[in-house]
């Protein structure tokens, strides 16, 4: 019974401490899936202020991303880079865990990934992460 409580109340202050986090996306003005994305991080509770910019790829580089680690729009929270349309389990275990990464990213724009759903189609991806030193590792598979 102990257990039971402590795993809710581990649960119910994870999902807490996303509630009101404050997470700024840099996209186009142009990109619509982005929006998609950004009201699925809102519904989860985020403070999104986005900043719409022609000049998205300085924000890549300011950040430490590489070719190959990019997508559409770069946010940023708690001192972490997201790149793409990364699943919002990812961004909470980040968040939560408080890994010594840049941050992490699903290249390109997958078919299937949050705010790029068409209909039952899914391609399958990796959430990768970016270390300080540029290597990468596989974060999540989805």
């Amino acid at each position: 019974m102990k257990k039971i409580i402590l795993s809710l109340l581990f649960i119910a202050t994870s999902i807490f401490a996303m509630e009101g986090k404050t997470m700024t996306v840099y996209k186009s003005p142009y990109c619509g899936c982005c929006e998609k994305w950004i009201n699925i991080m809102k519904s989860k509770g985020f403070d999104v202020k986005t900043i719409e910019t022609n000049s998205v790829n300085e924000v890549k580089k300011r950040v430490g991303l590489q070719a190959g680690q990019t997508s559409c729009h770069t946010a940023i929270v708690d001192g972490y880079f997201i790149e793409g349309h990364v699943d919002y389990s990812a961004v909470q275990k980040m968040l939560n865990e408080k890994p010594n990464i840049l941050g992490i990213s699903v290249p390109g724009m997958p078919i299937g990934s949050p705010g790029m759903e068409q209909g039952n189609m899914k391609q399958a991806y990796n959430i990768i992460y970016i270390n300080k030193d540029g290597s990468i590792g596989v974060y999540e598979k989805h």
